[in-house]
């Protein structure tokens, strides 16, 4: 299942990167560490298993630099990716037997009562 979980992660980011749309989010998440250990792949370190999990996040982080407009369900929806609805808030994730992305966009101006 590993091999799979990875080709249809290439797949998917090779997608995102024909629609111009691969430069607008950052990797985030146990995947960004396959990726990282290929980068760094002359440091010892590297040499650990790395563990996957089935999600793939993606960080969007200013939904107002993204220029064009591109239905990512549908970008994905022949390679068996079913949409997910939750909540009231528009939130959605894309299902798949062996993967699972999700869009995350980072909390901005919230207030805390804990010092830094």
């Amino acid at each position: 299942m590993e091999k799979k979980q990875s080709e249809l992660c290439f797949e998917i980011l090779r997608r995102f990167n024909k629609a111009g749309i691969l430069k607008d989010f950052i990797l985030i998440g146990s995947w960004c560490v396959f990726f990282y250990k290929e980068y760094f792949s002359d440091d010892s370190y590297t040499d650990q298993i790395t563990i996957k999990t089935r999600d793939i996040d993606f960080l969007i982080d200013n939904p107002a630099k993204i220029k064009q407009e591109v239905n990512i369900p549908e970008l994905l929806e022949d390679l068996g990716f079913i949409i997910i609805f939750k909540g009231s808030k528009g939130y959605i994730k894309l299902e798949h037997p062996y993967l699972i992305l999700e869009f995350l966009v980072p909390e901005k101006g919230k207030g805390t009562d804990k010092p830094h």
